[in-house]
């Protein structure tokens, strides 16, 4: 215990913070339609860590989505491209079909408007390579990752207890791709349609704001998580033309199907068909479009009997944003021992007006001074034979205000009604500071269900931009939490900050408080960069064993 203290102390008086970066967690939360980082897929923040290592080339002769961008917007690109030449900036970039100022913005870290046809622009083949090592009081951890233009290899360990563990768990993938062709060997994520047929991994079931009522299909994914859990581990196939694209995949966990899609200027259209040792045969069609601004998404699926269907619309008229949804799950497709026959509601509203955020300047250093969000979702959730008329309601209103080039208020109201258990109210209301590296944020929040929990947490951080070339920087922040939540049903969850590659989200229940720092040091040298990771925690409850953290992290880059 006293060496965890004296490591905490020696923290607190380090400089500075860094965990998974800014830039991933708003890319993230905006592409997953998340309210908040609790409810962000940690899919996404796997995906886009893996992009900021290799930036998609939008001027390359074949785009790749790397599961980042959607099959419209590359289809979008590659139209702009023919007709206008190669975008050169992100003002451009913003103009495309399928893109937006907004979108651009949060995309930019991962995007690159490198062009063969500048002056003195050549292509390079280069082999980066990285490497992470991680341990914490619970046990080990490693990753290596090889990427290179045409192919890239990587693997993931994890062990629990200590000294050798008593159990472990990882998962690994190579791939290679050739005009046109890719083929992948390992663990990936396969997420085709409205997620209906296949849609491995975790996946936000909250429908809070408007762009989370369509699913972004991203196909066939690597997987590279310390985790093996919900993936498939196989072999699979993926051709790509300018109008089609065509998948074939087989797994150990004894899943063969095929997936085919064409591939139109404004929308797409496909076919799946799968068989499962334990789910018989799947078959499902989907289709998405654009027309004249209205985003149309539809998929029907048959299993064992069973017939699931997914429909969705969603228009941007100005400010404003609607979007319905229907949907209707039996239980062989909402993975419950209940069905699912929802309708839900959304609106939101952005202003025309932006503000300028403090310490920034150039494209993306401006957001809209207010945004809204208000959601309705009712449904049906049959328990056959026992209770046939389960009712719930689910209401999520929010809205934030950037009202300084600082400061911003985000405040949201959630709501679930069901008739066979107590309702569930929540309150929160968040205040965040940004200007250059300096960084803070307090949240205070507010539940009742069966009795009133509250929590509040205070966090301040450094964090300074990396300038070019070589480099040395140290960041740190440090946060404060308070919590008296008496009843597990009351029960709040709260993000905290890791190391990149750990996506942690606790609940927090009882009476106590628990402080934590995470540091990070990082040094360019010139054919690789170091970079070192520290999280030391303290959390104490009223008649509880105390329960401390501490992570220590490596990675190097070549």
């Amino acid at each position: 215990m006293r060496r965890i203290v004296c490591v905490l102390f020696i923290l607190l008086q380090a400089e500075g913070l860094l965990a998974q970066s800014e830039e991933v967690l708003r890319a993230a939360r905006y592409l997953s339609g998340a309210s908040s980082e609790e409810e962000t897929e940690e899919y996404w923040i796997s995906r886009l860590e893996a992009a900021e290592g290799r930036r998609i080339r939008i001027n390359a002769a074949r785009i790749r989505s790397d599961g980042v961008l959607s099959d419209y917007q590359t289809a979008a690109l590659a139209d702009y491209r023919a007709r206008s030449g190669d975008i050169l900036s992100w003002e451009e970039l913003a103009l495309v079909d399928g893109f937006s100022r907004e979108l651009v913005a949060v995309l930019k870290p991962f995007l690159s408007l490198e062009s063969t046809r500048l002056p003195g622009a050549v292509d390079t083949v280069k082999i980066k390579v990285y490497t992470l090592l991680r341990g914490s009081l619970t046990g080990l951890g490693g990753k290596v990752r090889a990427v290179e233009s045409r192919w890239r290899a990587g693997a993931a360990w994890r062990s629990s207890g200590w000294p050798f563990g008593r159990s472990a768990d990882g998962s690994f993938y190579a791939e290679g791709s050739w005009r046109g062709h890719r083929l992948l060997l390992g663990d990936y994520n396969l997420r085709l349609g409205q997620g209906l047929a296949f849609w491995s991994g975790f996946s936000m079931t909250s429908l809070s704001t408007v762009d989370a009522f369509l699913r972004r299909t991203t196909g066939l994914s690597p997987v590279w998580s310390f985790s093996s859990a919900s993936v498939h581990r196989g072999l699979a196939y993926e051709y790509q033309s300018t109008h089609w694209r065509a998948y074939a995949f087989g797994t150990l966990q004894g899943l063969f199907g095929g997936h085919a899609d064409w591939l139109g200027r404004n929308g797409q259209a496909g076919l799946t068909a799968g068989w499962q040792k334990d789910g018989g045969l799947t078959l499902s069609a989907d289709t998405r479009w654009n027309v004249r601004g209205a985003d149309l998404a539809a998929e029907l699926a048959f299993r064992s009997g069973s017939l699931a269907g997914l429909a969705c619309f969603r228009k941007t008229m100005g400010p404003f944003k609607t979007a319905l949804q229907a949907r209707v799950l039996p239980s062989r497709f909402s993975g419950k021992k209940y069905g699912e026959y929802a309708l839900a509601l959304g609106m939101a509203f952005q202003s025309e007006g932006w503000r300028q955020l403090a310490g920034l300047s150039g494209f993306g250093s401006s957001v809209p001074e207010h945004k809204a969000s208000l959601t309705l979702d009712a449904a049906l959730l049959p328990l056959p034979g026992s209770d046939p008329r389960r009712l719930q309601l689910r209401g999520y209103a929010g809205w934030q205000w950037q009202f300084a080039s600082a400061w911003s208020l985000d405040v949201r109201l959630t709501e679930r009604y069901r008739n066979y258990e107590n309702p569930r109210t929540g309150l929160r209301a968040d205040v965040r500071f940004a200007n250059g590296s300096w960084k803070a944020a307090m949240r205070l929040e507010g539940v009742h269900c069966e009795q009133f929990g509250f929590l509040n947490y205070w966090e301040g951080g450094w964090a300074p931009a990396a300038p070019s070339g070589g480099w040395s920087s140290v960041a740190c922040y440090l946060r404060l939490t308070g919590f008296f939540i008496d009843r597990w049903n009351d029960r709040i969850y709260v993000y905290e900050r890791d190391a990149p590659g750990n996506f942690s989200v606790p609940a927090y229940s009882g009476r106590g408080a628990g402080i934590s720092a995470v540091g990070s040091w990082k040094h360019r040298f010139p054919h690789c960069t170091l970079k070192a990771y520290v999280r030391a925690g303290w959390t104490v409850r009223v008649g509880r064993v105390p329960s401390p953290a501490f992570a220590l992290q490596f990675h190097c880059d070549l």
